[in-house]
């Protein structure tokens, strides 16, 4: 009975791959009357026959970060982690700021770019922030050319650790050389760039 079954789910399986196989022979070289340099790709090369031929993909928009390192959010910001303990993680992925957080403070100009969303963990538990002896974390952004650029943070998760204050965004000292602009990024919770 036990073979009987078996034979079953190796037939099954040759089934499924054949359907999915279209019908199509599988071969190692070119196929006749075919020119084998039409079907070859450069290893660095565009594939025209994909649906999406590009050769560079953008970063992702969510990384975790557990170890010291420089990582892009999904090409928006970039995010520096140095001296992280063992144990912690920082999460960060990005948000449309026409999904606003808060409320923006009427002088600062409006969101330059994706929010980022920094969430610390300490094995595996969401935690406030990242004691600077525990680690450094640091987020930049370009700034738009003719623009000025500051790094707001808002702490939307505030209300989890016990903390019911301001709904507002809060700058923290940013510092801006040749058009990127960074600032210290140690606590969970929101970072945006904002300017005129």
């Amino acid at each position: 009975m036990k073979l009987l079954f078996r034979l079953f789910i190796v037939l099954v399986l040759v089934g499924g791959i054949a359907l999915l196989a279209g019908e199509k022979p599988a071969v190692a070289g070119p196929q006749e009357g075919m020119d084998s340099s039409a079907q070859a790709v450069p290893p660095n090369g565009v594939a025209l026959h994909k649906d999406d031929p590009g050769s560079v993909k953008p970063p992702p928009p969510f990384i975790l970060v557990c170890k010291d390192g420089v990582k892009s959010v999904g090409g928006v910001a970039t995010l520096e982690v140095k001296n992280l303990a063992d144990g912690y993680c920082i999460m960060a992925t990005l948000r449309n700021p026409a999904f606003a957080l808060g409320h923006f403070p009427k002088d600062i100009g409006k969101p330059l770019a994706h929010f980022t969303i920094l969430r610390v963990f300490y094995h595996g538990r969401l935690v406030n922030d990242l004691p600077t002896e525990e680690g450094q974390v640091s987020l930049c952004y370009a700034v738009p050319p003719q623009k000025t650029g500051q790094i707001y943070f808002h702490d939307f998760y505030g209300p989890r650790f016990g903390r019911h204050g301001r709904n507002d965004w809060v700058p923290l000292d940013t510092t801006v050389n040749n058009g990127i602009a960074c600032a210290a990024a140690q606590d969970t919770g929101a970072y945006g760039l904002f300017g005129k």
